[in-house]
Order: C-alpha cells, then sequence, then structure tokens
C-alpha cells in the first residue's frame, strides 16, 4: 500500500489524526510498520525505513487543503491551517448560525 493510501485511510480510520501531523504519523508507523517498533519505541536505525512525517504532512495537507476531505476535527485546528470555516462547518454537519461578513469571509477563503 503505498503512503498516499496509508495517509488516507489513516485519517478516515482515526479521524483524531486529522488534527495533529505527529499524531497521523505515530498511528501510520503502529499501523503499518509495526516491525520497526518495541513496545511503542523505534530505534533510531529504524527511523531510514519508516515513513518520515514531512511527508506524511505533504500528502495530509493536500487532502484536506487542496481536496477538501477528511478535514480535522477540532475549530482551534481549522482556524490554525486557515480552512475555510464554512467548508469546514458543511463537512462535519454544522450549519452555520449567521452569514459572516465579507470582510471575514475573505480573510477564510
Amino acid at each position: 500500500m503505498t503512503l498516499n493510501k496509508q495517509v488516507e485511510r489513516t485519517l478516515e480510520d482515526f479521524p483524531e489524526t486529522r488534527n495533529s501531523d505527529i499524531a497521523l504519523t505515530i498511528q501510520i508507523w503502529e499501523t503499518y510498520y509495526p516491525e520497526y517498533l518495541e513496545n511503542g519505541w523505534v530505534k533510531i536505525e529504524n527511523l531510514y525505513d519508516l515513513p518520515r512525517e514531512d511527508n506524511v504532512k505533504r500528502i495530509r495537507a493536500r487532502i484536506q487543503n487542496v481536496e477538501g476531505r477528511l478535514l480535522p476535527t477540532s475549530e482551534a485546528v481549522v482556524k490554525q491551517r486557515r480552512i475555510n470555516e464554512d467548508r469546514w462547518r458543511d463537512a462535519m454537519g454544522y450549519a452555520l448560525e449567521e452569514p459572516l461578513s465579507g470582510a471575514i469571509q475573505q480573510t477564510l477563503n
């Protein structure tokens, strides 16, 4: 399975990983590379064989920011990553309580 598919499947199966690239990377290691872990620890020499966080982050960013799928579950993370809040609320099933002002909406887009 490619790293792209591993990231996508992990984001689907473990929604909490949508908010943290570190949590996402660790979950991928635990799910797809358990032979490189010993009691939750990674030996330094095994780092060469594990996907790097920056590669995982790049794939996660494309899925969330470009494709608009598997968005973060935390509103604070949405704001930090500057994801369009209307799109996020719609994806999470939240209705907007009131329309955002034009200036705020432009900032979020």
